[in-house]
Order: C-alpha cells, then sequence, then structure tokens
C-alpha cells in the first residue's frame, strides 16, 4: 500500500509518534516510581500483618482464639482457618501484580510460603487463600479481593487506552487545522491558473494564514481583471479588422476581372487565413469562460463519426492530400458505452488535435484510438510526421509558438491550436501530452479525467 504523501498525514503521523512515545515514558516513569514502590509497602505492610495475626494465634490460649478471629475479620477483613490439608492446585490460577509483591513479601518474612489465587468461593466474592504453616498448626487466611481491589496494573491499561486516543485525536485536530487552509489555497490556485475567479475564506484562521489568503484573492482578482482585459482588447481587435476583411473580400467578388487570378487567389487565401487566426484568438481568449453541461456520450460512435467526417470535410479542402482516418477501440468497450463530458469542448480538442496531425502528418493515414487508463477514457491520436523534439513537447502549448518550417513549411499555422487544446484541458481536468512514435511520427493522449466534473 502506498503511503500518502499529504501534508495531513504526514503532519498526523509525526504527533501520533511523538505523543504516544511521550505517552509511555510518562507512564513507564508513573508505574516504576510510583505504583511499584506504593505496591510494595502496601504487601510489605499486609505480609506483617498476616505473620504478626500468625504468631498471635499460636499464642493465646485455646479458647479465646475464636474471639482473635472475629476481631481479625471486623477489623482487617481477613479471614483466619485452622486446617490439616494444604492447599491443592485451583481451578484457575488469576496472577496479578500486587499478589506477586505480597507472595515476594511473605517468602522474605516466613520462606517458602505459598500463595494460590481461588476463584469464586460459595460463601462470598473472589479470596485469595494463603497457608502459613506454624510449628504445631496450618493456618490458612483468606484475604478478600475486595480489600485489595485497587488493581493498578488495569487502572495504567486505561490510562495507556486513554492517552492514545487522546493523542490521535489531537494529532488529527491539529493536522487538520494546518492542512485544510492549504488544501483551500491549492485548489483555489488550480482554479485560478485555469482561468477562474477563485477566492479563499480570510476569517476564522491564524493571523499568517490570512495574511496569505489576503495575498492570494488581491492576486486572484488582479489576475482576473487581467484576462477579463485580454478578452476586451482581442474582442475589439477583432472587431475592428473583421471590418477591413470584409471589405477585401467583398472586393474581390464585385470586381473579380479587374485583378489578376493569381493576385486573387493569393488575397483570397490571406484574408482566410487572418479570420482563421482572429476567431482562434477569440476562442483563447474565451476558452474558460464557458459554463458547459455535462452530457452522456457514446465515445465510440462519437469518435466514429468525427473520424469519418473530418477526413470527408479534409479531403475537400485538401483535393490533392489522400490522407486516411481510421478509428480503433479496444475489444471490451461496447458501442453503447458512454461517459460525461462536455460535447462541444470535447469536440473541439479533438478537432484540433485531429487538424494538427493531418496538417504535419505528411498526408499518411491519422490512427484514432480509445483505450482504458486507470478506468478513465483515454484517447489516442497518432500521425507519421516528423515529430517534435523532446525539448519543445511543452512549448508547442504555448500561444503562437510555431515550431521550424520543417513541419510545414508553407505557413506552420497560426500558433493557437495547441495552446487552445491546453487551456481547454485544464479548465475540464483532462490531461493531454505528447508522445513520439517508434517509427516515427507523434501520439497525443488525451485522459479524461474525471476528478473535476
Amino acid at each position: 500500500m502506498k503511503i500518502p504523501n499529504t501534508l495531513f498525514f504526514k503532519t498526523a503521523s509525526t504527533l501520533i509518534i511523538a505523543l504516544l512515545l511521550l505517552s509511555v515514558i510518562i507512564l513507564a516513569s508513573t508505574a516504576y516510581f510510583v505504583l511499584v514502590p506504593v505496591g510494595k509497602r502496601s504487601a510489605d505492610d499486609l505480609a506483617a500483618l498476616l505473620v504478626l495475626s500468625a504468631q498471635t494465634w499460636t499464642e493465646l490460649p485455646p479458647e479465646t482464639r475464636p474471639d482473635f478471629e472475629m476481631e481479625l475479620i471486623n477489623a482487617h477483613g481477613i479471614k483466619l482457618l485452622n486446617t490439616e490439608r494444604p492447599l491443592g492446585a485451583p481451578d484457575h490460577l488469576q496472577i496479578y501484580i500486587y499478589q506477586h509483591l505480597l507472595q515476594q513479601s511473605l517468602e522474605k518474612r516466613l520462606g517458602g510460603t505459598k500463595i494460590i489465587t481461588i476463584g469464586t468461593d460459595a460463601r462470598g466474592p473472589e479470596w485469595i487463600w494463603i497457608d502459613i504453616p506454624m510449628p504445631n498448626d496450618l493456618l490458612r487466611f483468606g484475604i478478600s479481593a475486595e480489600r485489595i481491589g485497587a488493581r493498578p496494573p488495569f487502572a495504567l491499561i486505561a490510562m495507556a487506552i486513554a492517552v492514545v486516543i487522546l493523542a490521535i485525536g489531537t494529532a488529527l485536530i491539529i493536522a487538520m487545522r494546518l492542512s485544510r487552509p492549504l488544501a483551500l489555497l491549492s485548489a483555489a490556485t488550480t482554479a485560478v491558473g485555469r482561468g477562474e475567479k477563485k477566492f479563499v475564506p480570510e476569517d476564522k484562521e491564524p493571523d499568517e494564514i490570512v495574511t496569505l489568503a489576503r495575498n492570494f484573492n488581491r492576486m486572484s482578482r488582479d489576475v482576473s481583471g487581467l484576462l477579463e482585459n485580454r478578452t476586451t482588447l482581442l474582442a475589439g481587435i477583432s472587431h475592428d479588422l473583421r471590418t477591413p476583411l470584409t471589405r477585401i473580400r467583398l472586393a474581390l467578388e464585385i470586381n473579380p476581372d479587374t485583378i489578376d487570378t493569381s493576385l486573387r487567389a493569393g488575397l483570397e487565401h490571406d484574408v482566410e487565413e487572418m479570420e482563421q487566426l482572429l476567431e482562434q484568438a477569440l476562442l483563447l481568449a474565451r476558452g474558460v469562460e464557458e459554463d458547459e453541461p455535462l452530457q452522456n456520450l457514446d465515445l465510440v460512435m462519437l469518435l466514429t463519426t468525427l473520424a469519418a467526417q473530418t477526413e470527408a470535410e479534409w479531403q475537400v479542402q485538401h483535393p490533392d492530400c489522400g490522407c486516411h482516418i481510421e478509428f480503433q477501440a479496444d475489444d471490451g468497450l461496447r458501442t453503447d458505452w458512454q461517459w460525461p463530458v462536455p460535447k462541444r469542448t470535447l469536440l473541439r480538442v479533438l478537432h484540433n488535435l485531429i487538424e494538427n496531425s493531418l496538417r504535419y502528418g505528411n498526408n499518411k493515414p491519422i490512427v484514432i484510438q480509445l483505450t482504458m487508463q486507470d478506468d478513465l477514457p483515454l484517447i489516442h491520436i497518432l500521425d507519421r510526421g516528423p515529430g517534435i523534439p523532446e525539448e519543445k513537447r511543452e512549448a508547442v502549448f504555448r500561444p503562437f509558438y510555431r515550431l521550424e518550417g520543417s513541419r510545414n513549411p508553407m505557413t506552420g499555422g497560426s500558433g493557437l491550436g495547441l495552446a487552445i487544446v491546453r487551456q481547454l484541458c485544464q479548465a475540464q481536468g483532462w490531461q493531454i501530452t505528447l508522445h513520439p512514435r517508434s517509427d516515427g511520427g507523434t501520439e497525443a493522449r488525451l485522459l479524461l479525467a474525471e476528478n473535476n466534473y
């Protein structure tokens, strides 16, 4: 089993171990320096009383001995019997530390005395019976368990259990108070990283946490303001540029004969590229602002349809490419198997990934695969392009970043496709990674994690 590497677990385990060690030291010290000496003194006093009583009984005249026995039981709760048969083995033997101490004290005073604990007596509760041999008699003393009812070991065990519970409870409370604000701050940081406006509570916490929360909330407001300004700026630029682009397109359509054919085709291509660039820039700015509901989608059917439609559209736009898109799914995935996802966002991500593979795939077949990883859907998009150098596999997700012209000698793309993919995936909690293929090309892996759903 993997040990959690969290602040809560480490803090709690450290405190629990420290408190338990401290408790063991305290309990051991209490037992050794307090309970054991007190028990020894009590056992020695009782042993002295028993020996003195035995000696007194033997010195008394026979007619006064019954009165002495009655006085002994009334004053000290000790029974005294004159017997001829030694104690036999009891049905069951209960061993208490006090009995052991009493045994030692009696042996020290008399030597060879046998102490045996017997179960419930027919005449009353549990008794401890002790045979003390005298010169002419065998005296048997009975001590009620109630007389020595205090049992330090049981008290020590109860204290130990209470200390363990208190130590664990205290450690968990302290660890929770330390980790809870940091967990909230971590979640809020992740949300702000996705472009959301997120704040953390600023009250009912220690001063240091409150100061940290206030600074974070101030930063969150600043980041949110910057994102809003970026969106407004890009929207304004898009609006201002669309007007002249529309005029150019209208001029090309109204006066087709006055413009050279090759120049007209070039202008139309440039206008189309600029419109696509503006659309992608706005999409990047608005990528995390839409709150799309989840839908239970048949991923097998969705990817099958997407592969066919994208191939048809791409062949219309690029009739000379001869490309093909193939879809493959694990045998265990049924056609009616569904998964909750935001459909529009997923299609946008897949479209950008597939288009990227088509653009740089050297007109070779593109493969889309659907597998499962840790009970989560994993979508693979594989091409046979020139591949991406390892040191640039993260850089390609930055806005407006483009690789060298070797991937596309014509344009190299706008540099926004993968940036939009990364932003949308972060907003949904998905994982997007790029990997090299053994025979050349790139594999994009999209893991549809559900932790943020």
